[in-house]
């Protein structure tokens, strides 16, 4: 007596999944998603954990949301191997990280003189501000995701592997 198996459709299973895992390209994406996702709920949030309050609070303003500019230029990146988020501005690694700025010179941009302290000035120089740390993209210094982005990578790798399953 003789047996025989027909795996052709289990084989032609694996062969779906082996070509999807091939590129991960559209996984990659979904995950700079999610990780974009996560940031802006930490802008909302005004950080998870909480930010460091504002030593000159504005009424009714968000922490990092004077103009909105930080928050409106994160953006996601990715490709077959990676995936991410990012801002191009030049001040938002210091507010991810916090530090201390350069000493500089501060003149009026619309008037002739500045006045300041009660006294008017044409230029002040400026020692530099120390700024508190406030991480708004979802990771630290060392590339260690946050709690929040860990969950949401998970899903997002749960979904992706069922609907190639």
């Amino acid at each position: 007596m003789q047996i025989i198996i027909d795996d052709s459709e289990l084989q032609q299973k694996l062969n779906h999944v082996a070509q999807k895992l091939s590129d991960t390209t559209p996984l990659m994406r979904s995950l700079s998603l999610a990780l974009l996702n996560v940031t802006e709920e930490n802008f909302a949030a005004q950080g998870r954990p909480a930010w460091a309050a504002l030593k000159h609070p504005r009424e009714g303003g968000q922490i990092l949301q004077k103009t909105g500019q930080l928050a409106a230029s994160v953006t996601p990146f990715h490709g077959v191997d990676h995936a991410g988020v990012g801002s191009n501005k030049v001040y938002a690694a210091i507010h991810q990280f916090g530090g201390k700025t350069s000493p500089h010179v501060i003149r009026p941009k619309h008037k002739q003189a500045l006045a300041f302290g009660g006294g008017v000035f044409k230029q002040v120089n400026h020692p530099g501000s120390d700024i508190t740390a406030r991480p708004y993209l979802p990771m630290d210094r060392n590339g260690n995701l946050q709690r929040e982005a860990v969950a949401e990578i998970e899903d997002v790798i749960d979904t992706y592997l069922k609907n190639i399953f």
